[in-house]
Protein backbone atom coordinates (compact mmCIF):
# COMPACT_ATOMS: atom_id res chain seq x y z
CA UNK A 1 0.00 0.00 0.00
CA UNK A 2 1.21 3.51 -0.81
CA UNK A 3 1.68 5.88 2.12
CA UNK A 4 -0.85 8.68 2.44
CA UNK A 5 0.73 11.92 1.26
CA UNK A 6 -0.11 15.06 3.21
CA UNK A 7 -0.95 18.28 1.41
CA UNK A 8 1.53 21.15 1.51
CA UNK A 9 -0.11 24.05 3.29
CA UNK A 10 0.82 27.67 2.53
CA UNK A 11 3.23 27.98 5.46
CA UNK A 12 5.03 24.78 4.37
CA UNK A 13 5.22 26.03 0.78
CA UNK A 14 6.46 29.42 1.97
CA UNK A 15 9.27 27.79 3.96
CA UNK A 16 10.25 25.67 0.94
CA UNK A 17 10.24 28.77 -1.26
CA UNK A 18 12.48 30.75 1.10
CA UNK A 19 14.94 27.83 1.26
CA UNK A 20 15.09 27.42 -2.52
CA UNK A 21 15.32 31.17 -3.08
CA UNK A 22 18.39 31.25 -0.86
CA UNK A 23 19.87 28.14 -2.51
CA UNK A 24 19.56 29.88 -5.88
CA UNK A 25 21.36 32.90 -4.36
CA UNK A 26 18.65 35.43 -5.13
CA UNK A 27 18.72 38.52 -2.86
CA UNK A 28 16.74 37.69 0.31
CA UNK A 29 15.63 41.32 0.60
CA UNK A 30 13.60 40.87 -2.60
CA UNK A 31 11.28 38.43 -0.81
CA UNK A 32 8.45 39.44 1.52
CA UNK A 33 8.39 37.86 4.97
CA UNK A 34 7.61 34.15 5.17
CA UNK A 35 4.22 34.99 6.71
CA UNK A 36 3.37 37.28 3.80
CA UNK A 37 4.61 34.72 1.26
CA UNK A 38 2.20 32.21 2.80
CA UNK A 39 -0.64 34.72 2.44
CA UNK A 40 0.27 35.40 -1.21
CA UNK A 41 0.39 31.68 -2.02
CA UNK A 42 -2.87 31.00 -0.21
CA UNK A 43 -4.67 33.78 -2.07
CA UNK A 44 -3.39 32.55 -5.45
CA UNK A 45 -4.34 28.97 -4.57
CA UNK A 46 -7.88 30.01 -3.61
CA UNK A 47 -8.17 32.06 -6.81
CA UNK A 48 -7.12 29.03 -8.85
CA UNK A 49 -10.20 27.15 -7.62
CA UNK A 50 -12.61 29.83 -8.90
CA UNK A 51 -14.17 30.22 -12.34
CA UNK A 52 -15.14 33.33 -14.29
CA UNK A 53 -17.71 33.01 -17.06
CA UNK A 54 -17.19 29.26 -16.98
CA UNK A 55 -13.39 29.49 -17.39
CA UNK A 56 -10.80 28.54 -14.80
CA UNK A 57 -8.80 31.46 -13.38
CA UNK A 58 -5.32 31.69 -14.90
CA UNK A 59 -3.05 34.60 -14.10
CA UNK A 60 0.43 35.74 -13.13
CA UNK A 61 1.40 38.21 -10.43
CA UNK A 62 4.70 39.90 -9.68
CA UNK A 63 5.37 41.05 -6.13
CA UNK A 64 7.23 44.34 -6.48
CA UNK A 65 6.54 48.00 -5.66
CA UNK A 66 5.82 50.52 -8.40
CA UNK A 67 9.20 52.13 -7.68
CA UNK A 68 10.89 49.08 -9.26
CA UNK A 69 9.40 50.18 -12.57
CA UNK A 70 9.98 53.93 -12.33
CA UNK A 71 11.78 54.08 -15.70
CA UNK A 72 9.07 52.10 -17.50
CA UNK A 73 6.34 54.24 -15.94
CA UNK A 74 8.14 57.38 -17.10
CA UNK A 75 8.57 56.15 -20.69
CA UNK A 76 5.49 54.88 -22.51
CA UNK A 77 7.41 53.07 -25.26
CA UNK A 78 9.66 50.95 -23.02
CA UNK A 79 9.94 47.22 -23.75
CA UNK A 80 7.88 46.42 -20.65
CA UNK A 81 4.53 48.17 -20.81
CA UNK A 82 3.80 49.10 -17.19
CA UNK A 83 0.42 50.61 -16.26
CA UNK A 84 -0.53 51.98 -12.85
CA UNK A 85 -4.11 52.00 -11.53
CA UNK A 86 -5.49 55.26 -10.13
CA UNK A 87 -6.85 53.26 -7.18
CA UNK A 88 -5.16 50.01 -6.08
CA UNK A 89 -7.38 46.93 -5.96
CA UNK A 90 -7.63 44.54 -3.06
CA UNK A 91 -5.51 41.43 -3.35
CA UNK A 92 -8.22 38.82 -2.87
CA UNK A 93 -9.22 35.65 -4.73
CA UNK A 94 -12.38 37.27 -6.09
CA UNK A 95 -10.54 40.40 -7.27
CA UNK A 96 -8.02 38.17 -9.04
CA UNK A 97 -10.89 36.30 -10.67
CA UNK A 98 -12.26 39.56 -12.09
CA UNK A 99 -8.92 40.94 -13.26
CA UNK A 100 -7.44 37.70 -14.66
CA UNK A 101 -9.33 37.93 -17.95
CA UNK A 102 -7.91 41.42 -18.60
CA UNK A 103 -4.36 40.47 -17.60
CA UNK A 104 -4.14 37.51 -20.00
CA UNK A 105 -1.91 34.76 -18.64
CA UNK A 106 0.38 34.70 -21.68
CA UNK A 107 0.75 38.47 -22.09
CA UNK A 108 0.55 40.28 -18.76
CA UNK A 109 1.04 40.17 -14.99
CA UNK A 110 -0.81 41.87 -12.17
CA UNK A 111 1.60 43.91 -10.03
CA UNK A 112 1.22 43.41 -6.27
CA UNK A 113 2.72 45.48 -3.48
CA UNK A 114 3.19 44.27 0.09
CA UNK A 115 3.53 47.06 2.65
CA UNK A 116 5.78 46.93 5.70
CA UNK A 117 2.66 46.13 7.75
CA UNK A 118 1.76 43.23 5.45
CA UNK A 119 -1.11 44.93 3.59
CA UNK A 120 -1.38 43.66 0.01
CA UNK A 121 -2.81 45.46 -3.01
CA UNK A 122 -2.79 45.23 -6.80
CA UNK A 123 -1.32 48.51 -8.01
CA UNK A 124 -1.10 47.93 -11.75
CA UNK A 125 -0.49 45.70 -14.73
CA UNK A 126 2.71 44.75 -16.58
CA UNK A 127 2.40 43.71 -20.22
CA UNK A 128 5.28 41.40 -21.16
CA UNK A 129 4.14 39.98 -24.48
CA UNK A 130 4.53 36.29 -25.19
CA UNK A 131 8.31 35.95 -25.66
CA UNK A 132 8.71 34.57 -22.12
CA UNK A 133 6.74 31.45 -23.10
CA UNK A 134 9.62 30.34 -25.34
CA UNK A 135 12.30 30.94 -22.72
CA UNK A 136 13.96 27.91 -21.18
CA UNK A 137 16.90 27.61 -18.84
CA UNK A 138 20.19 27.28 -20.76
CA UNK A 139 18.47 28.52 -23.91
CA UNK A 140 19.68 31.12 -26.40
CA UNK A 141 16.66 33.26 -25.47
CA UNK A 142 18.02 34.13 -22.05
CA UNK A 143 17.37 37.83 -21.59
CA UNK A 144 14.39 38.48 -19.34
CA UNK A 145 12.70 41.86 -19.20
CA UNK A 146 11.26 41.05 -15.79
CA UNK A 147 13.34 41.77 -12.70
CA UNK A 148 14.15 38.74 -10.55
CA UNK A 149 11.31 39.48 -8.18
CA UNK A 150 8.80 36.99 -6.79
CA UNK A 151 6.41 35.86 -9.54
CA UNK A 152 3.50 33.52 -8.82
CA UNK A 153 1.66 31.83 -11.68
CA UNK A 154 -1.78 30.27 -11.36
CA UNK A 155 -2.15 27.77 -14.23
CA UNK A 156 -5.38 26.07 -13.20
CA UNK A 157 -7.18 24.56 -10.22
CA UNK A 158 -4.57 23.94 -7.52
CA UNK A 159 -1.64 24.39 -9.92
CA UNK A 160 0.83 27.06 -8.78
CA UNK A 161 4.32 27.86 -10.11
CA UNK A 162 6.63 30.24 -8.25
CA UNK A 163 9.53 31.94 -10.01
CA UNK A 164 12.15 34.64 -9.72
CA UNK A 165 11.25 36.67 -12.79
CA UNK A 166 11.02 33.92 -15.42
CA UNK A 167 13.25 31.40 -13.59
CA UNK A 168 11.18 28.61 -12.04
CA UNK A 169 11.80 28.03 -8.31
CA UNK A 170 8.97 25.85 -7.03
CA UNK A 171 5.79 24.17 -8.22
CA UNK A 172 2.69 22.92 -6.41
CA UNK A 173 -0.04 20.74 -7.88
CA UNK A 174 -3.27 19.88 -6.06
CA UNK A 175 -1.73 20.79 -2.73
CA UNK A 176 1.45 18.76 -3.30
CA UNK A 177 4.93 20.19 -3.77
CA UNK A 178 6.43 18.69 -6.91
CA UNK A 179 9.62 17.27 -5.48
CA UNK A 180 9.19 13.59 -6.37
CA UNK A 181 10.51 13.54 -9.89
CA UNK A 182 13.49 13.55 -12.21
CA UNK A 183 14.74 15.15 -15.38
CA UNK A 184 15.16 12.12 -17.70
CA UNK A 185 17.00 14.36 -20.18
CA UNK A 186 19.94 14.19 -17.76
CA UNK A 187 19.93 10.39 -17.68
CA UNK A 188 22.14 8.03 -19.68
CA UNK A 189 19.38 5.74 -20.93
CA UNK A 190 17.32 8.36 -22.80
CA UNK A 191 20.11 9.91 -24.94
CA UNK A 192 21.34 6.39 -25.77
CA UNK A 193 18.00 5.65 -27.45
CA UNK A 194 18.71 8.47 -29.94
CA UNK A 195 22.44 7.75 -30.45
CA UNK A 196 22.14 6.53 -34.05
CA UNK A 197 20.22 9.69 -35.01
CA UNK A 198 22.99 11.93 -33.68
CA UNK A 199 25.64 9.89 -35.49
CA UNK A 200 23.80 10.06 -38.82
CA UNK A 201 23.25 13.83 -38.54
CA UNK A 202 26.93 14.50 -37.86
CA UNK A 203 27.90 12.24 -40.77
CA UNK A 204 25.44 13.98 -43.12
CA UNK A 205 26.81 17.36 -42.03
CA UNK A 206 30.30 16.31 -43.12
CA UNK A 207 28.94 15.19 -46.50
CA UNK A 208 27.24 18.57 -47.05
CA UNK A 209 30.47 20.54 -46.75
CA UNK A 210 32.72 20.53 -49.85
CA UNK A 211 36.30 19.37 -49.32
CA UNK A 212 37.52 22.87 -50.21
CA UNK A 213 35.56 24.32 -47.27
CA UNK A 214 36.36 21.66 -44.68
CA UNK A 215 38.22 22.78 -41.57
CA UNK A 216 39.39 21.42 -38.25
CA UNK A 217 36.31 22.86 -36.56
CA UNK A 218 33.70 20.26 -35.69
CA UNK A 219 30.43 20.12 -33.79
CA UNK A 220 30.41 18.56 -30.34
CA UNK A 221 28.84 15.08 -30.37
CA UNK A 222 26.28 16.10 -27.73
CA UNK A 223 25.18 19.19 -29.68
CA UNK A 224 22.32 17.41 -31.47
CA UNK A 225 21.12 16.02 -28.14
CA UNK A 226 21.09 19.46 -26.52
CA UNK A 227 19.11 21.05 -29.37
CA UNK A 228 16.59 18.21 -29.56
CA UNK A 229 16.08 18.26 -25.80
CA UNK A 230 15.44 22.01 -25.84
CA UNK A 231 12.69 21.45 -28.44
CA UNK A 232 11.02 18.71 -26.37
CA UNK A 233 11.31 20.71 -23.14
CA UNK A 234 9.56 23.60 -24.86
CA UNK A 235 6.80 21.29 -26.15
CA UNK A 236 6.21 19.88 -22.65
CA UNK A 237 6.12 23.35 -21.15
CA UNK A 238 3.58 24.54 -23.72
CA UNK A 239 1.36 21.48 -23.32
CA UNK A 240 1.42 21.85 -19.53
CA UNK A 241 0.55 25.53 -19.76
CA UNK A 242 -2.39 24.87 -22.07
CA UNK A 243 -3.94 22.48 -19.56
CA UNK A 244 -5.25 20.06 -22.20
CA UNK A 245 -2.83 17.20 -21.70
CA UNK A 246 -1.45 15.03 -24.47
CA UNK A 247 0.89 12.23 -25.44
CA UNK A 248 4.09 12.23 -27.48
CA UNK A 249 5.32 8.87 -28.80
CA UNK A 250 8.75 8.16 -30.29
CA UNK A 251 9.27 5.08 -32.45
CA UNK A 252 12.52 3.74 -33.95
CA UNK A 253 13.16 4.98 -37.48
CA UNK A 254 12.54 1.59 -39.07
CA UNK A 255 8.99 1.60 -37.65
CA UNK A 256 7.78 4.74 -39.48
CA UNK A 257 6.30 2.72 -42.34
CA UNK A 258 6.00 -0.66 -40.63
CA UNK A 259 2.75 -2.70 -40.69
CA UNK A 260 3.00 -2.58 -36.90
CA UNK A 261 1.72 1.00 -37.06
CA UNK A 262 -1.70 -0.21 -38.20
CA UNK A 263 -1.74 -2.82 -35.47
CA UNK A 264 -1.07 -0.29 -32.73
CA UNK A 265 -2.49 3.05 -33.92
CA UNK A 266 -5.66 4.41 -35.47
CA UNK A 267 -4.62 7.90 -36.61
CA UNK A 268 -6.82 10.94 -37.06
CA UNK A 269 -4.25 12.04 -39.67
CA UNK A 270 -1.23 10.17 -41.00
CA UNK A 271 1.44 11.97 -43.02
CA UNK A 272 2.96 10.97 -46.35
CA UNK A 273 6.50 9.75 -45.70
CA UNK A 274 8.18 12.19 -48.09
CA UNK A 275 10.76 14.89 -47.41
CA UNK A 276 8.15 17.29 -45.99
CA UNK A 277 8.20 15.35 -42.70
CA UNK A 278 11.96 15.97 -42.29
CA UNK A 279 11.76 19.60 -41.19
CA UNK A 280 13.52 19.04 -37.86
CA UNK A 281 16.41 17.26 -39.57
CA UNK A 282 16.74 19.96 -42.23
CA UNK A 283 16.73 22.72 -39.60
CA UNK A 284 19.28 20.83 -37.51
CA UNK A 285 21.64 20.43 -40.45
CA UNK A 286 21.34 24.13 -41.35
CA UNK A 287 21.90 25.13 -37.74
CA UNK A 288 24.95 22.88 -37.32
CA UNK A 289 26.42 24.04 -40.63
CA UNK A 290 26.08 27.70 -39.65
CA UNK A 291 27.24 27.01 -36.09
CA UNK A 292 30.39 25.40 -37.45
CA UNK A 293 31.02 28.35 -39.76
CA UNK A 294 30.70 30.81 -36.87
CA UNK A 295 32.87 28.56 -34.69
CA UNK A 296 35.53 28.37 -37.41
CA UNK A 297 35.58 32.17 -37.67
CA UNK A 298 36.18 32.28 -33.92
CA UNK A 299 38.99 29.75 -34.09
CA UNK A 300 37.15 27.02 -32.19
CA UNK A 301 38.18 23.38 -32.60
CA UNK A 302 34.90 22.06 -31.18
CA UNK A 303 31.60 23.96 -31.11
CA UNK A 304 29.74 23.06 -27.92
CA UNK A 305 26.24 23.88 -26.73
CA UNK A 306 27.73 26.58 -24.51
CA UNK A 307 29.56 28.13 -27.49
CA UNK A 308 26.32 28.10 -29.46
CA UNK A 309 24.48 29.92 -26.67
CA UNK A 310 27.02 32.76 -26.86
CA UNK A 311 26.83 33.20 -30.64
CA UNK A 312 25.22 36.42 -31.85
CA UNK A 313 24.41 35.67 -35.47
CA UNK A 314 21.41 36.69 -37.58
CA UNK A 315 21.19 33.38 -39.47
CA UNK A 316 21.32 31.36 -36.24
CA UNK A 317 18.63 33.60 -34.75
CA UNK A 318 16.32 32.84 -37.69
CA UNK A 319 16.97 29.12 -37.33
CA UNK A 320 16.21 29.40 -33.60
CA UNK A 321 12.87 30.97 -34.45
CA UNK A 322 12.11 28.18 -36.91
CA UNK A 323 12.79 25.54 -34.24
CA UNK A 324 10.57 27.40 -31.79
CA UNK A 325 7.77 27.49 -34.36
CA UNK A 326 8.24 23.77 -35.00
CA UNK A 327 7.85 23.16 -31.27
CA UNK A 328 4.62 25.18 -31.24
CA UNK A 329 3.38 23.23 -34.26
CA UNK A 330 4.03 19.90 -32.54
CA UNK A 331 2.22 21.25 -29.47
CA UNK A 332 -0.80 22.18 -31.60
CA UNK A 333 -0.91 18.64 -32.99
CA UNK A 334 -1.00 17.36 -29.41
CA UNK A 335 -4.19 19.36 -28.79
CA UNK A 336 -6.06 16.64 -30.69
CA UNK A 337 -7.15 13.71 -28.52
CA UNK A 338 -4.79 10.80 -29.03
CA UNK A 339 -1.03 10.75 -29.48
CA UNK A 340 1.44 12.63 -31.66
CA UNK A 341 3.75 9.99 -33.13
CA UNK A 342 7.26 10.76 -34.37
CA UNK A 343 10.26 8.64 -35.11
CA UNK A 344 13.51 9.29 -33.29
CA UNK A 345 14.65 11.68 -36.01
CA UNK A 346 11.56 13.78 -35.20
CA UNK A 347 9.98 12.79 -38.51
CA UNK A 348 6.21 13.20 -38.37
CA UNK A 349 4.24 9.96 -38.63
CA UNK A 350 0.76 11.06 -37.54
CA UNK A 351 -1.36 12.68 -34.86
CA UNK A 352 -4.60 11.97 -33.04
CA UNK A 353 -3.31 8.42 -32.73
CA UNK A 354 -5.63 6.15 -30.78
CA UNK A 355 -3.58 3.35 -29.24
CA UNK A 356 -4.99 -0.07 -30.10
CA UNK A 357 -4.19 -3.54 -28.82
CA UNK A 358 -5.97 -5.64 -26.25
CA UNK A 359 -3.00 -6.53 -24.05
CA UNK A 360 -3.49 -5.91 -20.35
CA UNK A 361 -0.80 -4.31 -18.22
CA UNK A 362 -1.34 -5.01 -14.54
CA UNK A 363 1.70 -3.31 -13.00
CA UNK A 364 4.37 -0.74 -13.79
CA UNK A 365 7.62 0.22 -12.08
CA UNK A 366 8.04 3.80 -10.86
CA UNK A 367 11.70 4.81 -11.08
CA UNK A 368 13.36 5.99 -7.89
CA UNK A 369 16.46 7.29 -9.67
CA UNK A 370 17.42 8.54 -13.13
CA UNK A 371 18.61 5.16 -14.40
CA UNK A 372 15.79 3.21 -12.69
CA UNK A 373 18.32 1.07 -10.85
CA UNK A 374 15.83 1.31 -7.98
CA UNK A 375 12.09 1.22 -8.53
CA UNK A 376 8.80 0.35 -6.85
CA UNK A 377 5.90 -1.54 -8.38
CA UNK A 378 2.55 0.23 -8.78
CA UNK A 379 -0.78 -0.96 -10.09
CA UNK A 380 -1.26 0.25 -13.65
CA UNK A 381 -4.97 0.83 -13.12
CA UNK A 382 -4.19 3.47 -10.49
CA UNK A 383 -3.37 5.78 -13.43
CA UNK A 384 -5.71 7.49 -15.89
CA UNK A 385 -6.82 6.25 -19.30
CA UNK A 386 -4.11 8.14 -21.20
CA UNK A 387 -1.40 6.68 -18.97
CA UNK A 388 -2.73 3.14 -19.23
CA UNK A 389 -2.77 3.31 -23.03
CA UNK A 390 0.87 4.47 -22.97
CA UNK A 391 1.78 1.58 -20.66
CA UNK A 392 0.03 -0.86 -22.99
CA UNK A 393 1.85 0.52 -26.04
CA UNK A 394 5.33 0.47 -24.51
CA UNK A 395 4.71 -2.99 -23.06
CA UNK A 396 3.83 -4.25 -26.56
CA UNK A 397 6.37 -2.16 -28.53
CA UNK A 398 9.30 -2.27 -26.16
CA UNK A 399 11.47 0.09 -28.22
CA UNK A 400 8.83 2.86 -28.10
CA UNK A 401 9.07 5.82 -25.73
CA UNK A 402 5.94 7.65 -24.56
CA UNK A 403 5.75 11.01 -22.81
CA UNK A 404 2.37 11.52 -21.17
CA UNK A 405 1.09 14.92 -19.99
CA UNK A 406 -1.99 14.96 -17.76
CA UNK A 407 -4.53 17.77 -17.83
CA UNK A 408 -3.28 18.81 -14.39
CA UNK A 409 0.26 19.18 -15.77
CA UNK A 410 1.85 15.99 -14.44
CA UNK A 411 4.36 14.50 -16.91
CA UNK A 412 5.61 10.92 -17.11
CA UNK A 413 8.25 9.38 -19.37
CA UNK A 414 7.40 5.73 -20.09
CA UNK A 415 9.90 3.22 -21.47
CA UNK A 416 10.91 -0.42 -21.27
CA UNK A 417 14.20 -0.26 -19.39
CA UNK A 418 16.25 -2.91 -17.61
CA UNK A 419 13.67 -5.48 -18.77
CA UNK A 420 10.93 -3.63 -16.88
CA UNK A 421 8.06 -1.41 -17.93
CA UNK A 422 8.99 1.80 -16.12
CA UNK A 423 7.89 5.40 -15.77
CA UNK A 424 9.79 8.43 -14.56
CA UNK A 425 7.83 11.37 -13.09
CA UNK A 426 9.23 14.46 -14.82
CA UNK A 427 10.26 17.38 -12.65
CA UNK A 428 11.41 20.21 -14.95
Amino acid sequence: MMEHELSAYPDVMAKALVDRWQEAMYPPEDLPSQKNIAALLDTMYQASLLREEGNAVRCRIIVAPASDFANELAVGDSQLHVLRFTEPCEFTPHELRKLAAAAGYYRALLAVDVSAEGAMSIWGMIVTGTTWINQLEDDRIRHSLLPERLVIQCLGPGHIIVAAGNARILESLSGKLLTDGFDPFRSNWLPQKFGSVRTSLLAELDELIPDSEKSNTRMCESFVKDIAQSVVRRILRLVRNRGHGGMLVYLPEEKNDSPLLDQWFRFRVRFEQDDSINRFRRLMLSLMKRGREVGQARGLEVVTWYDYLQMQDAELAELDKALIELGHFFTDLMNIDGSLVLDRSFRLIGFGGEILGDSHTATIHRALDLEAERSVIERADSSGTRHRSAYRLVCGLQDAIAVVVSQDGEVRFVAHHNNKLTYWPYLP
